[in-house]
């Protein structure tokens, strides 16, 4: 069966409007000036009243379509990339990282500033500026090496909280779950406190898992059952993450404190250990074109419109090959009226975050037509290096 590809040129202007609108509307916003170009943002920046990530983008990036940029590095703080509050703090810059451009270790800085590292000291002979040499860099050499310093810079595959935040599908397997009890007033007085929604970096006890023997630092995802795909199981939509304080042995309540908050918590909320978050999150997918074609099976927000940053699910997991990091191109076909072939269309583009046997949960990075549903065809175009 062949089929013919419409051009998304003409979709991806409306997607950049529907990104605007659902944003916040920060038309009707006075923005604050944009910053000087060639600054850099700040490491953190407190959100101020009136504003959104989609102003924020446009005064300290340059650009309001770089929104998701400043939302990916916040997945612990803001729950909706449509809403944030005043007071929340955000950071504009990953943690201290150091690459390699050019052959030279460069440092780049939470502030975004680039130090080159000192070469090593060793007897040069002296020489003297010909017409063949300089003593800088060429114009040309400079300007390569800033757009490979760039891209470093710009790249990231999965961060820990799209891992621990987008949730996955149980595949009809049972969950070996345990309760959050409730906040305690202090670490070390175990009493519980009158509150029933624990806050960021609050003090909680655990009843742990049946048969889990809880060890200081070990995670807990507290979670909430947000429906079911058929064939797939129950939807997991994470409410927060937990770190285990105060081990006990197998049976006994443990002590915890609230370390990330995706969503709602209260107190006897269903929770499970979960592994730790590990990946190279400088490693790039590469282009493939015998990767694994599946079908997306639901969407966890179950929206009528999907918009970028929503979790999606496809029918390829682990067994499959798929890994974290891997980019999945997701597209409709439709037979026309008329039509000798059929006709695929673009809708998006989305990068796994978390697998399972069977299934993986993706956030879509590109957003071409809004109408993805569950039979929309996910072809893997590109993978992860192993």
């Amino acid at each position: 069966m062949r089929r013919t590809t419409i051009c998304r040129s003409s979709a991806a202007v409306t997607a950049a409007v529907l990104v605007g609108v659902l944003s916040g509307a920060a038309a009707a916003q006075q923005p604050a000036a944009p910053a000087a170009p060639g600054t850099p943002p700040p490491a953190t920046y407190m959100v101020q009243q009136g504003e959104t990530l989609w102003s924020l983008a446009q005064r300290f990036l340059g650009d309001p379509l770089l929104w998701p940029e400043i939302y990916r590095l916040n997945t612990n703080v803001v729950e909706d990339p449509h809403w944030i509050y005043p007071g929340e703090e955000l950071r504009f810059a990953p943690a201290e990282t150091t690459v390699v451009v050019a052959g030279q270790p460069i440092m780049v800085t939470p502030q975004g500033d680039t130090v080159r590292a000192a070469p090593p000291q060793q007897q040069r002979p002296a020489q003297t500026p010909t017409i063949f040499s300089g003593t800088a860099a060429s114009p040309l050499r400079q300007q390569q090496e800033a757009i490979e310093l760039r891209s470093v810079r710009a790249y990231r595959a999965v961060r820990e909280g799209e891992y621990f935040s987008a949730g996955f599908l149980t595949e009809n397997q049972p969950l070996t779950v345990g309760r959050l009890l409730g906040t305690m007033r202090t670490s070390s007085v175990r009493r519980l406190s009158s509150s029933s929604s624990p806050q960021l970096f609050s003090d909680v006890a655990v009843q742990p898992p049946d048969g889990e023997q809880l060890a200081r630092g070990d995670l807990l995802l507290v979670f909430r059952r947000a429906g079911e795909v058929r064939g797939y199981g129950e939807i997991i939509r994470p409410a927060g993450l937990l770190r285990v304080t105060q081990g006990a042995e197998a049976g006994q309540n443990v002590g915890a404190q609230v370390v990330s908050i995706y969503g709602q918590i209260a107190d006897g909320q269903e929770l499970l250990k979960t592994a730790p978050f590990a990946l190279n999150t400088n490693a790039r997918p590469v282009e493939v074109t015998d990767g694994v074609t599946g079908a997306v099976v639901g969407l966890r927000d179950q929206r009528e419109f999907a918009g970028l940053q929503d979790v999606i699910y496809i029918d390829r997991g682990a067994d499959d090959g798929v890994r974290l990091g891997d980019v999945f191109a997701i597209s409709s076909v439709a037979r026309i009226r008329g039509a000798i072939d059929d006709v695929e269309q673009d809708q998006a583009r989305a990068i796994v975050v978390n697998t399972r046997s069977r299934t993986s949960s993706a956030i879509i990075i590109e957003l071409y037509r809004p109408d993805i549903r569950a039979g929309s065809v996910a072809r893997q175009v590109r993978r992860m290096p192993s």
